[in-house]
C-alpha cells in the first residue's frame, strides 16, 4: 500500500516584506514592534555619539537628523512627541561631546559623503 501524498494545493504564499502584507490590523504587537524599533535607533545614534571618535559634529547632527526622519516613519504624528522627549536626549549628548558648538543646524537638508 501506499501512502497518501500531501496536497499542496491549497497553500497561499506569505509577504517576503512586511509592507507586502494585506492590512496590518493595528495592535498591541505592532505598536511593541515599532516602539522597540525607536528605542533602538535612539540608542544607536546616541552610543554611536558619544562613543565614536572619529565623528565629527556635522556627521552627528546629520546622524540625529537621520534618526528623527526614521522615527516619524514608524510614527507619523509622533512630532509632538519627538520634540519632547527624544530630541532633548540627542541634544543633551551633543553639547557634552561639542560644548562649543552651535547646537542649532546651518540647515536640515544638509547632507554628509
Amino acid at each position: 500500500m501506499h501512502a497518501a501524498e500531501p496536497r499542496f494545493d491549497a497553500v497561499t504564499s506569505m509577504p517576503k516584506f512586511e509592507h507586502e502584507s494585506q492590512a496590518e490590523v493595528p495592535s498591541a504587537f505592532f505598536d511593541r514592534r515599532r516602539l522597540r524599533r525607536v528605542r533602538m535607533i535612539v540608542e544607536l545614534t546616541l552610543n554611536l555619539i558619544s562613543s565614536d571618535r572619529t565623528v565629527s559634529h556635522r556627521e552627528a547632527r546629520c546622524l540625529v537628523e537621520c534618526a528623527r526622519k526614521a522615527i516619524l516613519e514608524l510614527f507619523p504624528g509622533f512630532e509632538n512627541r519627538y520634540e519632547r522627549s527624544v530630541e532633548p536626549h540627542f541634544m543633551r549628548v551633543l553639547q557634552q561631546r561639542w560644548p562649543v558648538e552651535e547646537l542649532s543646524y546651518s540647515s536640515p537638508f544638509e547632507t554628509v559623503n
